[in-house]
């Protein structure tokens, strides 16, 4: 039986991005404590493909009117909400089999907080006689608020490596069952817990350098649900931090992270050429805030990588995005080389005003020279956005979509939450702008209207959907589909075109967008319908639409059948 049990819980959510779930940490963690003496093993709830449509969240209410219909089209956005991965029940039971003396539950992302806390109530139910430590980032933004359930003994703040070895070393010298004496447990960087009426936090730990995983760690990741293609697809994070001071991230150098530390080239090939011994790897994601900052040290990553997989197919991506000025030829020929095919490209914005208070370097013209450079190696291009942000209207956000409409690339545009830890997330508690529950910081529930509504949020991100689908028009047709004779509108409205083709049906709901600029929607059945939005940015995006040398994006992302 395991000593220590590491759990990824599951999440509800409009939406999973299966590759992106895959618990690099955790195995960050296994791999110490297995190095330490200490047996462990993960319970990765998302590896399965399951998911249970559940009830809206009761503060969710707002999203329905946007979200509540079926849209089969290509720009439709969300519908049902979902349970993704195993039930707490089932979680709890198999903890219950391997009965470990300690169990450690991720809780990264504050959206997801309560899965992770049901977790945690599901384990103390069904094994009693284990000790539950929580870590991950929003522990470390609230430790405070974990311990107001009598469920979680311990907590972590900031990276867990090596606090789970010495609480674990600890908790092995005591007794079954046994609290360790207070006067031990201040030793423990990180750590957290109770003393009588009192909670005793000691400050974050962050590792100073660190490394990634060793064979045993990567065996207990559950690679086979992790596939692309019937290949392997693996995370790698080759640093972590950021030296940037970017107002809306929780990593910058302006919330409470550790600095930026890059890891040793020979460690990152040498953690690729495990996984390459032991299965077909088609797909690589590097989880970095700022992968290619430092030329001296990405070059020759990118070159070994090229080495590992000489002859072989395989892409890379860096899709937490990467920073335009520290592109350049001989970079971007190298990530070619390496198997990089997209460029996930962190813009911000297009407003110089909105950079500034974004507190963003100002990365326009560098961005456009990369779109330069990535035409001529023919690489695609996604190039990303931030709407809705405190003191940020909806017209800037409009003028930064058709900014992209001009440019060879996709407009990737993501609603602005409040990440906390980072100095927007004060700014919005100071200006009474933050949630009034956990669940609702995330993109998806459109959680702050302040200068743009969420009527226009909302809008803006359908926009965003029907600008790409019309790039795709131009890439595949060359032309843009003809506008509906406005005679024609009711009679078409009003017809059920029954089960219908997803490209066809995008076609014809852009043609009458053409006609009135209103966003429809198509259910499985063939009705048409009104999506409600913003009538003003609606006509005001096709209108500068016409005044644009609209541009494809090369990408086929949306099949012609």
């Amino acid at each position: 039986m395991p000593d220590v049990v590491l759990i990824a819980p599951p999440i509800q959510e409009f939406y999973l991005t299966k590759k992106r779930t895959i618990p690099y940490g955790l195995a960050c963690i296994a791999k110490e404590l297995e190095q330490a003496g200490f047996s462990c093993t993960i319970i990765d709830a998302l590896a399965r493909n399951k998911s249970k449509i559940i009830e809206y969240p009761e503060n969710f209410s707002h999203l329905i009117p946007h979200y509540g219909k079926t849209d089969i089209t290509f720009f439709s956005l969300f519908h049902h909400y979902r349970h993704f991965g195993c039930s707490f029940e089932h979680i709890a039971n198999l903890v219950r089999q391997e009965k470990p003396f300690l169990v450690g539950i991720s809780s990264l992302f504050t959206p997801y907080w309560s899965q992770a806390l049901d977790t945690a109530r599901a384990v103390k139910r069904f094994w009693p006689k284990t000790f539950i430590v929580l870590g991950g980032h929003h522990v470390t933004q609230f430790p405070r608020k974990c311990f107001e359930n009598d469920d979680i003994d311990f907590i972590i703040q900031g990276e867990g490596e090596a606090p789970m070895v010495q609480l674990t070393q600890l908790l092995k010298s005591q007794a079954p069952g046994t609290l360790p004496p207070a006067d031990d447990l201040k030793q423990i960087s990180g750590i957290g817990f109770r003393q009588g009426n009192d909670i005793v936090l000691n400050p974050p730990a962050w590792a100073a350098s660190p490394h990634g995983l060793d064979q045993n760690a990567l065996d207990k990741i559950d690679w086979h649900f992790y596939q692309r293609n019937k290949k392997a697809a693996i995370t790698i994070v080759a640093s972590r931090g950021c030296p940037f001071s970017c107002s809306y991230c929780a990593v910058s150098a302006s919330s409470n992270h550790a600095d930026f530390r890059m890891r040793p080239v020979e460690d990152v090939l040498d953690e690729i050429k495990l996984q390459a011994r032991s299965k077909q790897i088609g797909f690589i994601d590097f989880e970095d805030e700022n992968l290619t900052l430092k030329k001296s040290w990405v070059l020759p990553l990118l070159d070994g990588i090229q080495q590992i997989f000489k002859g072989q197919e395989i892409e890379l991506r860096a899709m937490n995005g990467l920073f335009p000025p520290s592109l350049d030829t001989e970079i971007l020929t190298a990530m070619k080389a390496a198997g990089f095919k997209t460029l996930n490209l962190s813009v911000g914005s297009f407003s110089a005003t909105q950079l500034k208070r974004f507190k963003r370097p100002d990365v326009r013209d560098a961005h456009d020279r990369v779109l330069d450079i990535a035409k001529d190696l023919d690489m695609d291009c996604v190039s990303y956005l931030l709407g809705a942000a405190p003191g940020q209207t909806a017209a800037t956000t409009l003028n930064d979509l058709l900014t992209l409409g001009a440019r060879r690339t996709i407009a990737g545009l993501s609603i602005y939450y409040p990440a906390p830890g980072s100095a927007d997330y004060a700014l919005c508690e100071k200006q009474l702008l933050l949630p009034h529950d956990f669940t609702l910081m995330r993109s998806t529930a459109l959680p702050v209207a302040d200068t743009t509504s969420r009527l226009e949020a909302v809008t803006l991100l359908r926009l965003a959907r029907i600008l790409n689908f019309l790039k795709s028009c131009v890439d595949q047709n060359g032309v843009l589909p003809e506008a509906i004779d406005t005679g024609e509108v009711l009679e078409i409205e009003n017809s059920c075109h029954g089960k219908m083709d997803r490209y066809k049906a995008s076609i014809l709901l852009i043609r009458l967008f053409f006609t009135d600029a209103i966003p429809r929607g198509m259910d499985h059945e063939g009705h048409i319908y009104h999506h409600p939005h913003s009538t003003d940015l609606c006509k005001k995006f096709l209108q500068e639409l016409l005044n644009i040398n609209l541009c494809g994006a090369v990408r086929s992302s949306f099949p012609h059948s």
